[in-house]
């Protein structure tokens, strides 16, 4: 019988060990203050890849938008970092993305299929952080109230919450 942790307990295992810091030893009291990473990307052919917190999306330029879902009643109104600009940030070639989730689901996209769409990585939901139990704690998000062309299934399945890793392919 495995004993290992999925990589989804271990991610929720990780994102709550700063708020049981009466368990934590002194020494390291100070390696869980450390904002935990929310979101890793990696690089084709490498085993470079740039780790990123809440706090390091929120200090990229930030967006909202505002649109119905098929996973909400309503409008709800999503902010983050504009997918555009996070990818031009990573720079290279980058054709293709491969999108994994906390719970392994995974889409491959063009990145010709993504861009210059106003697709955010939302990480607050009406102005509240999302919460991994919600969807969070990153969520690709598309407007899809401003295009007819992103009402469909193709979009619907690229816009992943609990995003964890991006691949470039």
């Amino acid at each position: 019988m495995r004993s290992l942790l999925s990589r989804r307990q271990m991610v929720i295992a990780t994102m709550t060990m700063p708020f049981a810091p009466f368990v934590l030893q002194k020494g390291a009291r100070a390696a869980a203050s450390t904002p935990a990473p929310v979101l890793t990307v990696l690089w084709p052919g490498s085993a470079e890849e740039r780790r990123f917190s809440r706090a390091d999306l929120e200090a990229f330029p930030q967006a909202s938008i505002s649109t119905h879902t098929p996973w909400h009643a309503g409008v709800e109104r999503f902010s983050g970092v504009p997918l555009d600009s996070f990818l031009e940030t990573l720079g290279g070639n980058i054709r293709r993305l491969r999108l994994i989730a906390l719970n392994d689901y995974v889409v491959e996209t063009d990145i010709a299929d993504v861009e210059n769409l106003g697709a955010v990585l939302a990480i607050r939901e009406n102005g509240t952080l999302m919460p991994l139990t919600d969807k969070g704690p990153v969520f690709l998000m598309f407007p899809f109230d401003n295009d007819p062309r992103l009402q469909h299934q193709s979009y619907y399945s690229r816009a992943v919450w609990q995003l964890c890793r991006i691949e470039l392919l």
